[in-house]
C-alpha cells in the first residue's frame, strides 16, 4: 500500500532554522509549498539494477547514460562500464545510451521481494531508431555526459561541465563562458563581468541561475546579466541555448545562458580548497595591497535513508589590485580638451554560499529547496590629476576619492517535479533580491595656479597668476538600489504514444520584479584652507543615517521606482517523426506591464507579443547531425529607463549619470539559425554554424561630457536606432588527440571562432559608417589541456581574443574599444591520493584596455583612455577525495 511521505526530524530542523535575512517569509512560504508536495508524493519499495555496459568486443563503454524511463533518477558507468540504479518494483523500461551507438531499450520486471538484479549488457555500432528525443539523467557524470545531452537536445545547445572549467584559471563565470563558441567577453577591472552571446548587445543575451532569470545588479541595465558576483566553484554545469524554443523566455535574441547551481547528489562527496597569491601590477601605488586569498570548499550527502539529500558549498575570495589609467577628454571637432592621468587601488571580496536539500520520496517524485547567497564587496581608492591647457599655461586639478561599495544576491528556489504514466509534472518558484549599495563616496578636490576665486563657475574666466591660490572642496555620497523579482512557472507534458517518441507540452511564467532607487549628495567648499586628513581624504560631512527611500513618510533622497510585470504562455510540439529527423515546435504569447515613477509624475503601459519557433534536426549518422531553427524574439530595455522624463540622475559609477527615455521601444528579432554537429568516439565534438538575426529598433547609448573641468559629469541616454542585420560564422572544436594517435590520447584541445557581418540602416545622426553597437566583429578561444590521471598531472594554456567594437557616441563622436588577447595558464599536481597543488596564472599578456574615439589605429582617430591592471597568480591546495 502506498502512503503519504513525511519530513524526517533533520528535515524539520532545517526548516526551523533557513532564513536568509528579510527572505525568510518567502523562505517559509516556499517550504510550505515544499511539504505540501512532499504529503501529495508516493513512496514505492525499491530494488537495485546492476549492469555492465560494453561493446561487441568487450570492451567496456565508460560514461553511458542509463535511465529508467518515466523516473527522475538516472546513472553513468564508471570506467568499468559499470552502474547501479535504483528502480521501483514493477515493470520497469530501462535505456542505456552512448554516442556512436544504438540505443538498448528492454523492459524488466522487478518482482516486490527482489533487492538486487544484475544485467549484461551490449551495445552495437549499427544505427536506428532512437527513440525518445530528450535522454534524462539526474546529473551530467562529467563533460563525456555533457555531450550526449547536447546531442539529444531539442535546439542548438552547448554544455561545459564543471569537470572541465574547474581546470581554467578563472575567477568568474563569465571568463569560463567566453572559451565557449560564439560567446564574447566585456571586462571590468581585467576580470569577466559582461558575456555577449553572438556578438551581439549584452542586454539581447538572456541570463539565467537554475533556470530562473537572474537580474543584473546595475542601475540603469538591468536586462544585461552581471555575472562577476557568481564564483565558478559553486556551479555544476553551463548551458548556452543558441536558438529558442517555445518553453524559454523571449526576451533573448542571442541566446540563453543557463548556469546550474551544484545540488545534492546520491554519493558522499567533500571537497576543500584553499589559495594564497599576489597580483604583480602596481604595487608601486600608494597603500597597494596585492594580496590574494581564495577558499572553497562543499559537502554533499544522503542524510535520511535514500530519501534526503543536502548539500552546503561556500567560496570565498579577497584580492588586491593596483590600476595605472589614462583618461583624455576631446571637444567636438577631436582637439584635446583636458588630460587626466590616475591610478587606482582596489580591494575586492567575494563570498558565496550554496545550500539545498532534496526529497525522493519515489523515483518518479522529486523536490528541491536551494538557497544561494553571493557577495562582492570592493573598496576603491582613486588619485587623480587633471591638467587643461589654458592661455598657453597648464592649470591643474587634483582630485582623492575613496568609496566601498557591495552588492549582493540572495536567491531562495523550490523546484518539484512529479511523473505520472503519460504525464509529467514540474515547476517552480523562485525569490530574488539583489542590492547595491555605495556608502560614503568622499573626495576632495585641490585647484591651483588661480587666486581670488571665490565661485567655482567663474573660474574658466580667471587668468593664472602663479601658486598663490589654493581653493579646496569635499564632497560625499551615498547611493541605494535595491530589486526584488519574484517568478514562478508550471510546465505539464504529456506523451502521445507508448514510445514517447511524440509528446505536448504547455505551461506558463510570471515574472515580477521591484526595483527603487535613491542618492544623497553633500559638498563643502573651502577656500585658502588645509585639510589635516589621512591621505588626504575629507571626513564624512553628515552622521545623518542613510535614507530609507521605501518609506513614503521619508522620501529624502529617493531618486525613482520602478514596476515589471510579465506573463506567458506556450504550447509546443516535440515529436522523432523517424529515425533521422526530430521536430520541435511551439508559440509563446508574452504580456507585460510597466509603471516608473519619481516624485512628481508617472508613466505605465503594456504592450503584447506573439512568439513563434522552430527547431529541426536531422541525424545524417548516428554521429552526425544538422540542426535548423527559426524563430522570432525580443530585447526589452531596463524598465529604469521608463521613468518620468527629468533631470539626469547620478549613479554610483563616479562621475556617471543616466537620463530616461519614456518614448524608448523594445527590440523585435526575426532569427534563422543552421548548425552542423559531428560527435568523436572519444567525447569529442566539432560544431559549425551558420546564422542570421534581422534586428528592428535596436538601442544605442549616447553619452555627452555636461560637466566642467572642474566637476565633468557624463550623461548617458539609450535611444533606439534604424534597424540592423546580423550574419554569422561560428566553429567550435572540443577534441582528444588520442582520436588521432593512442599516446597522444592525454592531450586536448578546445578552440573557437566566431565572425560576425554587422550592419546599421542610417545610424542615428552619426556620419560613420558604424556597426551595431557593442558587437565585436571576431572572437576566438584557443586551449591546450595535457590531463593524465596516471601521473595525477593537469596543465592548461588558454588563449582568449575579442575583436574591437562600436561601444557608444560621446557628443556625437563614436567611441571605440580595441581589441584584447589575454593569456592564462594553470597547473595541477596530485602528490598524495586526494591531495593536490595548484597554480593559476592570469592576464600574462597584460594587453592594454583602451577606448579611441573613431575605429582604433584609422587616420583621425585618437586615443581616449587606456588602462593597464598587470599580471596575477595564485598557489593552493586542493583536497577532494
Amino acid at each position: 500500500m502506498n502512503t503519504p511521505a513525511t519530513p524526517t526530524p533533520l528535515l524539520r530542523s532545517f526548516l526551523r532554522t533557513c532564513t536568509i535575512g528579510r527572505l525568510s517569509n518567502h523562505v517559509r512560504a516556499l517550504l510550505s509549498l515544499l511539504l505540501l508536495s512532499g504529503s501529495l508524493a508516493l513512496s514505492a519499495q525499491e530494488a537495485v539494477i546492476h549492469g555492465k555496459v560494453h561493446d561487441e568486443t568487450g570492451e567496456p563503454l565508460a560514461f553511458a547514460s542509463v535511465y529508467a524511463v518515466g523516473a527522475v533518477v538516472g546513472a553513468t558507468t564508471n570506467t568499468e562500464g559499470e552502474f547501479e540504479l535504483d528502480v521501483a518494483s514493477g515493470r520497469v523500461r530501462l535505456v542505456v545510451s552512448y554516442i556512436g551507438y544504438e540505443n538498448y531499450d528492454t523492459t524488466i520486471v522487478v518482482a516486490v521481494a527482489d533487492r538486487k538484479i544484475d544485467v549484461d549488457i551490449t551495445l552495437t555500432e549499427s544505427f536506428s531508431d532512437l527513440g525518445e528525443v530528450i535522454v534524462t539523467g539526474r546529473r551530467a557524470a562529467g563533460q563525456a555526459q555533457a555531450l550526449r545531452l547536447m546531442q539529444s537536445a531539442q535546439s542548438a545547445t552547448t554544455i561545459i561541465h564543471s569537470e572541465t572549467f574547474n581546470k581554467y584559471p578563472d575567477v568568474t563565470l563569465a571568463e569560463t563562458v567566453s572559451r565557449m563558441p560564439g560567446i564574447s567577453l566585456i571586462r571590468d577591472v581585467s576580470q569577466g563581468q559582461i558575456i555577449q552571446l553572438r556578438g551581439l548587445p549584452e542586454q539581447y543575451t538572456g541570463v539565467a541561475l537554475n533556470g530562473q532569470r537572474l537580474p543584473n545588479i546595475q542601475p540603469e541595465d538591468d536586462q544585461a546579466g552581471s555575472l562577476d558576483i557568481i564564483q565558478s566553484n559553486l556551479v555544476e554545469e553551463v548551458r548556452i541555448i543558441k536558438s529558442r524554443t517555445a518553453d524559454t523566455d523571449g526576451d533573448a535574441i542571442a541566446g540563453v545562458v543557463n548556469f546550474k547551481i551544484r545540488h545534492p547528489e546520491e554519493r558522499f562527496e567533500i571537497l576543500a580548497q584553499a589559495a594564497q597569491g599576489a597580483n604583480f601590477g602596481f604595487d608601486q601605488n600608494p597603500d597597494q595591497y596585492n594580496g590574494i586569498t581564495q577558499l572553497a570548499g562543499s559537502l554533499n550527502s544522503e542524510v535520511a535513508d535514500e530519501k534526503v539529500y543536502f548539500l552546503a558549498a561556500g567560496s570565498y575570495l579577497k584580492e588586491g589590485r593596483g590600476v595605472r589609467s589614462q583618461l583624455f577628454d576631446f571637444n567636438s571637432d577631436r582637439s584635446l580638451y583636458a588630460a587626466r592621468p590616475y591610478d587606482e587601488n582596489i580591494q575586492t571580496e567575494r563570498t558565496g554560499l550554496v545550500g539545498a536539500v532534496e526529497l525522493r520520496p519515489s523515483p518518479l517524485n522529486r523536490m528541491r529547496l536551494s538557497v544561494n547567497q553571493s557577495t562582492i564587496r570592493q573598496n576603491t581608492d582613486r588619485r587623480q590629476l587633471t591638467v587643461r591647457p589654458v592661455d598657453g599655461q597648464d592649470l591643474a586639478w587634483r582630485n582623492g576619492t575613496t568609496w566601498e561599495t557591495e552588492r549582493r544576491i540572495s536567491l531562495v528556489a523550490l523546484e518539484v517535479e512529479n511523473n505520472f504514466p503519460k504525464t509529467r509534472l514540474d515547476y517552480q518558484l523562485s525569490f530574488n533580491e539583489t542590492q547595491e549599495l555605495l556608502d560614503g563616496r568622499r573626495g576632495y578636490q585641490t585647484f591651483s595656479d588661480y587666486d581670488g576665486v571665490d565661485d567655482l563657475t567663474t573660474i574658466n574666466a580667471q587668468t593664472p597668476t602663479g601658486n598663490n591660490g589654493t581653493l579646496r572642496r569635499r564632497y560625499q555620497q551615498d547611493a541605494e538600489l535595491n530589486e526584488t523579482v519574484a517568478i514562478g512557472s508550471l510546465n505539464i507534458t504529456r506523451w502521445l504514444n507508448k514510445k514517447r517518441t511524440q509528446s505536448l507540452k504547455a505551461g506558463g511564467r510570471y515574472r515580477s520584479k521591484d526595483r527603487d532607487y535613491g542618492t544623497t549628495l553633500l559638498r563643502d567648499t573651502l577656500m585658502n584652507d588645509v585639510f589635516d586628513q589621512p591621505d588626504g581624504y575629507a571626513p564624512l560631512l553628515t552622521e545623518r543615517p542613510f535614507p530609507n527611500f521605501r518609506d513614503p513618510g521619508n522620501p529624502s533622497g529617493r531618486v525613482y521606482d520602478a514596476k515589471q510585470r510579465i506573463a506567458a504562455a506556450y504550447l509546443m510540439y516535440t515529436a522523432n517523426l523517424n529515425a533521422k529527423i526530430s521536430l520541435n515546435a511551439g508559440l509563446r504569447y508574452e504580456y507585460i506591464e510597466v509603471e516608473a515613477r519619481n516624485d512628481v509624475d508617472t508613466i505605465a503601459f503594456d504592450d503584447s507579443n506573439l512568439l513563434p519557433s522552430l527547431n529541426l534536426t536531422y541525424r545524417v549518422r548516428r554521429d552526425r547531425q544538422i540542426r535548423f531553427s527559426a524563430y522570432q524574439a525580443l530585447g526589452r530595455p531596463s524598465y529604469a529607463n521608463y521613468r518620468p522624463n527629468e533631470a539626469p540622475v547620478n549613479l554610483i559609477q563616479l562621475e556617471q549619470s543616466s537620463l530616461s527615455n519614456p518614448g524608448l521601444r523594445s527590440t523585435n528579432s526575426t532569427n534563422v539559425d543552421l548548425t552542423f554537429e559531428r560527435y568523436g568516439r572519444r567525447d569529442g565534438l566539432l560544431s559549425v554554424g551558420l546564422y542570421g538575426k534581422w534586428i528592428q529598433s535596436p538601442t544605442l547609448r549616447q553619452t555627452v561630457f555636461n560637466g566642467s573641468f572642474i566637476d565633468p559629469i557624463y550623461t548617458t541616454q539609450t535611444v533606439n536606432t534604424s534597424d540592423a542585420s546580423v550574419l554569422g560564422f561560428e566553429v567550435g572544436l572540443y577534441q582528444s588527440l588520442g582520436a588521432i594517435r593512442q599516446d597522444l590520447r592525454f592531450f586536448n584541445i578546445n578552440a573557437t571562432y566566431n565572425y560576425n557581418a554587422l550592419s546599421v540602416d542610417n545610424p542615428g545622426n552619426l556620419d560613420d559608417d558604424i556597426p551595431l553597437a557593442q558587437s565585436p566583429r571576431q572572437s576566438a578561444n584557443l586551449s591546450f589541456v595535457y590531463s593524465n590521471p596516471t601521473l595525477g598531472i593537469n596543465i592548461v594554456v588558454a588563449a582568449n581574443y575579442r575583436d574591437r567594437f562600436f561601444d557608444r557616441t560621446l557628443n556625437g563622436l563614436p567611441i571605440w574599444r580595441n581589441n584584447l588577447f589575454s593569456l592564462d595558464l594553470s597547473a595541477d599536481y596530485e602528490f598524495i591520493e586526494n591531495l593536490s597543488v595548484f597554480v593559476r596564472a592570469n592576464n600574462l599578456t597584460d594587453h592594454a584596455f583602451e577606448e579611441w574615439v573613431g575605429q582604433p589605429d584609422e587616420e583621425g582617430s585618437v586615443l581616449r583612455r587606456q588602462s593597464f591592471y598587470g599580471v596575477w597568480g595564485l598557489v593552493g591546495v586542493r583536497f577532494r577525495p
